[in-house]
């Protein structure tokens, strides 16, 4: 079973590009994209690399792209349980956005998976870590609106609105939250603010369809 999750963007403490201070940090990153880069032409390939890599010391970037690639190859849940070791550990030189997002993915792949309370740990995990971090509050505000539940999700819906208000997605999920519980107005002017933010947002125009149907059936 194939696992569709976005492209790692860890920061890998190893310095980016740019900034690398030494040839060791740029050839390690360098291995460490081309590693990544690989599961998406022959995950089977990238998997041998990584475990080689691995063996030869590569340390923990060598394990996210071991994960990343088993997640490929269709043992989600493997990869996954790895990604959450890792983070749990936190390895020496692991700074906190790359553990949250370690966290994230594994949540995902577990919420892709239909194991709704792990993703839900997972996703917990980063937030505990980064109460800020818009993608882990995004990813569990999926989850919520999924599930139904209504009180938490507006609670996460709040502060994304907060943080990022300039995201559809945070007053989509609040209007959700409201819709969810009835309260249609509120509803309705949360989702004109997420189309005002991303006109083209098609979750919000379903919402908006969503909300006109519960008017109809109340009317009714």
């Amino acid at each position: 079973m194939r696992i569709a999750l976005p492209a790692c963007a860890l920061a890998l403490a190893l310095a980016p590009l740019a900034q690398a201070q030494t040839s060791a940090a740029y050839q390690e990153r360098i291995r460490f994209d081309t590693c990544l880069g690989q599961i998406q032409l022959d995950a089977s390939e990238a998997l041998e690399r990584a475990q080689t890599w691995r063996l030869e010391g590569g340390g923990w970037p060598a394990e996210v792209c071991e994960a990343r690639a088993l997640i490929e190859l269709g043992e989600p849940e493997v990869g996954a349980d790895i990604l959450v070791s890792l983070a749990e550990r936190q390895p020496v030189g692991m700074i906190d956005e790359e553990q949250s997002e370690l966290f994230i993915l594994a949540g995902d792949t577990r919420f892709a998976l239909g194991l709704v309370d792990e993703a839900a740990a997972a996703y917990d995990s980063a937030l505990a870590l980064m109460p800020d971090s818009i993608p882990a509050r995004l990813a569990r505000a999926r989850l919520l609106a999924d599930a139904g539940q209504w009180e938490t999700l507006e609670a996460d819906a709040e502060a994304l609105i907060t943080h990022a208000p300039y995201l559809a997605a945070g007053w989509r999920y609040r209007g959700q939250s409201r819709l969810g519980r009835g309260e249609l107005d509120l509803a309705w002017q949360d989702m004109e603010q997420a189309r005002q933010q991303e006109p083209d947002d098609i979750p919000s125009l379903l919402l908006r369809g969503a909300i006109l149907e519960a008017r109809r059936l109340t009317a009714d």
